[in-house]
Protein backbone atom coordinates (compact mmCIF):
# COMPACT_ATOMS: atom_id res chain seq x y z
CA UNK A 1 0.00 0.00 0.00
CA UNK A 2 1.37 3.38 -1.04
CA UNK A 3 0.77 6.47 1.09
CA UNK A 4 0.34 9.42 -1.24
CA UNK A 5 0.91 12.29 1.18
CA UNK A 6 3.11 13.22 4.12
CA UNK A 7 2.14 14.61 7.51
CA UNK A 8 2.70 18.07 6.04
CA UNK A 9 -0.06 17.62 3.43
CA UNK A 10 -3.82 17.39 3.93
CA UNK A 11 -6.33 16.80 1.15
CA UNK A 12 -9.55 16.93 3.19
CA UNK A 13 -10.30 20.10 5.16
CA UNK A 14 -13.56 22.05 5.56
CA UNK A 15 -13.97 25.82 5.68
CA UNK A 16 -16.56 28.20 7.11
CA UNK A 17 -16.82 29.99 3.76
CA UNK A 18 -18.25 27.08 1.80
CA UNK A 19 -19.61 24.48 4.24
CA UNK A 20 -19.43 23.49 7.91
CA UNK A 21 -15.89 24.22 9.06
CA UNK A 22 -15.34 26.61 11.98
CA UNK A 23 -12.47 28.56 10.36
CA UNK A 24 -12.48 30.54 7.15
CA UNK A 25 -10.11 30.03 4.22
CA UNK A 26 -7.71 32.77 5.33
CA UNK A 27 -7.53 31.42 8.89
CA UNK A 28 -6.87 27.88 7.63
CA UNK A 29 -4.13 29.13 5.32
CA UNK A 30 -2.38 31.19 8.00
CA UNK A 31 -2.52 28.33 10.51
CA UNK A 32 -1.28 25.79 7.96
CA UNK A 33 1.84 27.93 7.55
CA UNK A 34 2.29 28.27 11.30
CA UNK A 35 2.32 24.49 11.80
CA UNK A 36 4.70 23.85 8.89
CA UNK A 37 2.33 22.41 6.32
CA UNK A 38 3.31 22.30 2.65
CA UNK A 39 -0.03 21.57 0.97
CA UNK A 40 -3.63 22.21 1.96
CA UNK A 41 -6.65 21.14 -0.08
CA UNK A 42 -9.90 22.67 1.14
CA UNK A 43 -12.53 20.12 0.12
CA UNK A 44 -15.86 21.44 1.27
CA UNK A 45 -19.12 19.52 1.11
CA UNK A 46 -20.93 19.22 -2.21
CA UNK A 47 -23.97 21.30 -3.09
CA UNK A 48 -26.18 18.27 -2.43
CA UNK A 49 -24.86 17.98 1.12
CA UNK A 50 -25.09 21.72 1.73
CA UNK A 51 -28.75 21.68 0.71
CA UNK A 52 -29.49 18.52 2.70
CA UNK A 53 -28.06 20.15 5.82
CA UNK A 54 -29.73 23.50 5.21
CA UNK A 55 -26.40 25.34 5.17
CA UNK A 56 -26.68 28.99 4.09
CA UNK A 57 -24.59 30.40 1.27
CA UNK A 58 -21.79 32.40 2.89
CA UNK A 59 -19.38 33.10 0.01
CA UNK A 60 -19.52 32.91 -3.77
CA UNK A 61 -17.64 29.96 -5.22
CA UNK A 62 -17.30 31.94 -8.46
CA UNK A 63 -14.25 33.66 -6.93
CA UNK A 64 -12.36 30.39 -7.44
CA UNK A 65 -13.06 29.87 -11.14
CA UNK A 66 -12.19 31.74 -14.33
CA UNK A 67 -10.41 34.91 -13.29
CA UNK A 68 -9.62 33.61 -9.83
CA UNK A 69 -9.79 36.23 -7.09
CA UNK A 70 -8.38 34.38 -4.08
CA UNK A 71 -4.66 33.71 -3.66
CA UNK A 72 -2.50 32.77 -0.70
CA UNK A 73 -0.92 36.05 0.40
CA UNK A 74 0.24 34.74 3.78
CA UNK A 75 2.90 32.07 3.25
CA UNK A 76 4.26 29.42 0.88
CA UNK A 77 1.65 26.73 1.57
CA UNK A 78 0.23 25.32 -1.67
CA UNK A 79 -3.52 25.87 -1.22
CA UNK A 80 -6.11 24.49 -3.62
CA UNK A 81 -9.85 23.91 -3.52
CA UNK A 82 -11.66 20.63 -4.01
CA UNK A 83 -15.05 19.12 -3.27
CA UNK A 84 -16.11 16.31 -0.99
CA UNK A 85 -18.49 14.90 -3.57
CA UNK A 86 -21.54 12.90 -2.60
CA UNK A 87 -22.75 9.52 -3.76
CA UNK A 88 -26.41 10.07 -4.65
CA UNK A 89 -27.96 6.74 -5.68
CA UNK A 90 -27.28 3.12 -6.59
CA UNK A 91 -26.87 4.07 -10.26
CA UNK A 92 -23.63 5.80 -9.32
CA UNK A 93 -24.79 9.39 -9.73
CA UNK A 94 -22.65 11.90 -7.83
CA UNK A 95 -22.72 15.58 -6.91
CA UNK A 96 -19.20 16.95 -7.38
CA UNK A 97 -19.73 20.72 -7.36
CA UNK A 98 -20.44 23.63 -5.03
CA UNK A 99 -22.68 26.32 -6.51
CA UNK A 100 -22.02 24.77 -9.91
CA UNK A 101 -18.24 25.10 -9.55
CA UNK A 102 -16.08 21.96 -9.70
CA UNK A 103 -12.92 21.46 -7.66
CA UNK A 104 -9.27 20.63 -8.26
CA UNK A 105 -9.49 17.51 -6.06
CA UNK A 106 -12.54 15.27 -5.71
CA UNK A 107 -13.19 12.99 -2.73
CA UNK A 108 -16.23 10.75 -3.19
CA UNK A 109 -18.04 10.01 0.08
CA UNK A 110 -21.25 8.37 1.24
CA UNK A 111 -23.41 10.37 3.64
CA UNK A 112 -26.68 8.69 4.62
CA UNK A 113 -28.62 11.95 4.78
CA UNK A 114 -27.61 12.88 1.21
CA UNK A 115 -27.87 9.48 -0.47
CA UNK A 116 -31.33 9.09 -2.04
CA UNK A 117 -31.16 5.46 -3.15
CA UNK A 118 -31.49 2.12 -1.38
CA UNK A 119 -28.97 2.20 1.48
CA UNK A 120 -28.53 -1.57 1.22
CA UNK A 121 -27.17 -1.09 -2.31
CA UNK A 122 -24.22 1.09 -1.30
CA UNK A 123 -21.75 -1.42 -2.71
CA UNK A 124 -23.28 -1.26 -6.19
CA UNK A 125 -23.58 2.51 -5.88
CA UNK A 126 -19.83 2.87 -5.28
CA UNK A 127 -18.93 0.38 -8.01
CA UNK A 128 -21.14 2.16 -10.54
CA UNK A 129 -19.80 5.57 -9.52
CA UNK A 130 -16.18 4.43 -9.83
CA UNK A 131 -16.80 2.84 -13.22
CA UNK A 132 -18.58 5.97 -14.50
CA UNK A 133 -16.50 8.71 -12.90
CA UNK A 134 -13.07 7.24 -12.10
CA UNK A 135 -11.40 9.77 -14.38
CA UNK A 136 -12.37 12.61 -12.03
CA UNK A 137 -12.43 10.90 -8.62
CA UNK A 138 -9.14 11.49 -6.81
CA UNK A 139 -10.01 9.59 -3.65
CA UNK A 140 -12.75 7.52 -1.98
CA UNK A 141 -13.58 9.06 1.41
CA UNK A 142 -14.19 7.41 4.82
CA UNK A 143 -15.68 4.23 3.34
CA UNK A 144 -15.58 2.54 6.76
CA UNK A 145 -17.76 5.15 8.50
CA UNK A 146 -21.56 5.51 8.57
CA UNK A 147 -22.01 2.01 7.12
CA UNK A 148 -23.96 0.22 9.88
CA UNK A 149 -26.86 -1.71 8.39
CA UNK A 150 -25.82 -1.20 4.77
CA UNK A 151 -24.21 -4.61 4.22
CA UNK A 152 -21.40 -2.88 2.34
CA UNK A 153 -18.84 -5.11 0.60
CA UNK A 154 -15.57 -3.29 1.26
CA UNK A 155 -13.46 -5.84 -0.63
CA UNK A 156 -15.51 -5.50 -3.81
CA UNK A 157 -15.31 -1.71 -3.76
CA UNK A 158 -11.57 -1.74 -3.13
CA UNK A 159 -11.01 -4.21 -5.97
CA UNK A 160 -12.98 -1.96 -8.32
CA UNK A 161 -11.12 1.18 -7.24
CA UNK A 162 -7.73 -0.54 -7.54
CA UNK A 163 -8.64 -1.53 -11.11
CA UNK A 164 -9.10 2.14 -12.01
CA UNK A 165 -6.21 3.44 -9.85
CA UNK A 166 -8.52 5.32 -7.48
CA UNK A 167 -6.99 5.68 -3.98
CA UNK A 168 -8.80 5.52 -0.66
CA UNK A 169 -8.72 7.75 2.38
CA UNK A 170 -7.62 7.02 5.90
CA UNK A 171 -9.93 9.59 7.47
CA UNK A 172 -8.29 10.37 10.78
CA UNK A 173 -11.41 11.93 12.24
CA UNK A 174 -13.00 8.49 12.44
CA UNK A 175 -10.14 6.66 14.13
CA UNK A 176 -10.11 9.12 17.05
CA UNK A 177 -13.09 11.14 18.27
CA UNK A 178 -15.39 9.51 15.74
CA UNK A 179 -14.68 5.87 16.56
CA UNK A 180 -18.33 5.34 17.35
CA UNK A 181 -19.12 6.09 13.71
CA UNK A 182 -16.47 3.77 12.27
CA UNK A 183 -16.32 0.05 11.60
CA UNK A 184 -12.72 -0.74 12.52
CA UNK A 185 -12.84 -4.17 10.86
CA UNK A 186 -13.92 -2.49 7.62
CA UNK A 187 -11.11 0.04 8.01
CA UNK A 188 -8.48 -2.66 8.43
CA UNK A 189 -9.87 -4.59 5.46
CA UNK A 190 -9.65 -1.45 3.34
CA UNK A 191 -6.05 -0.85 4.42
CA UNK A 192 -5.08 -4.47 3.74
CA UNK A 193 -6.39 -4.36 0.16
CA UNK A 194 -6.06 -0.78 -1.11
CA UNK A 195 -3.19 -0.05 -3.48
CA UNK A 196 -2.89 3.56 -2.33
CA UNK A 197 -4.29 5.89 0.33
CA UNK A 198 -4.28 9.51 1.45
CA UNK A 199 -4.02 10.21 5.18
CA UNK A 200 -6.41 13.12 5.77
CA UNK A 201 -7.74 14.95 8.80
CA UNK A 202 -11.26 15.83 7.59
CA UNK A 203 -10.62 18.85 9.81
CA UNK A 204 -13.47 21.15 10.76
CA UNK A 205 -11.37 22.99 13.38
CA UNK A 206 -7.80 24.26 13.63
CA UNK A 207 -7.06 21.74 16.39
CA UNK A 208 -8.13 18.91 14.10
CA UNK A 209 -5.95 20.28 11.29
CA UNK A 210 -2.94 20.22 13.60
CA UNK A 211 -3.55 16.94 15.43
CA UNK A 212 -5.53 14.38 13.45
CA UNK A 213 -3.05 13.49 10.71
CA UNK A 214 -0.48 12.73 13.41
CA UNK A 215 -2.90 10.24 14.94
CA UNK A 216 -3.52 8.70 11.53
CA UNK A 217 0.15 8.08 10.85
CA UNK A 218 0.55 6.73 14.40
CA UNK A 219 -2.34 4.32 13.75
CA UNK A 220 -0.65 3.07 10.58
CA UNK A 221 2.63 2.48 12.41
CA UNK A 222 1.02 0.82 15.43
CA UNK A 223 -0.88 -1.60 13.18
CA UNK A 224 2.10 -2.47 10.98
CA UNK A 225 1.03 -0.73 7.77
CA UNK A 226 4.16 1.45 7.72
CA UNK A 227 7.53 1.20 9.42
Amino acid sequence: MKILNTEKEDYHVHSFNFSDGMSDVDELTKFAGEIGMKKLVITDHSQAAIEAHGEPKKASRSMLKGERRWFNVFNDVDVSFGVEADLLDEDGSICDHIQGVKGDFIILSYHAEVFKGDHKKITQAFVNAIEKHHDKINCIGHIYAFIKGTGIDIARIVDCANKYNVPFELNCRYITSGKHKADMDALKLMLSKADAIYVNSDAHTLWELRELRKKGFEFLKENGYVK
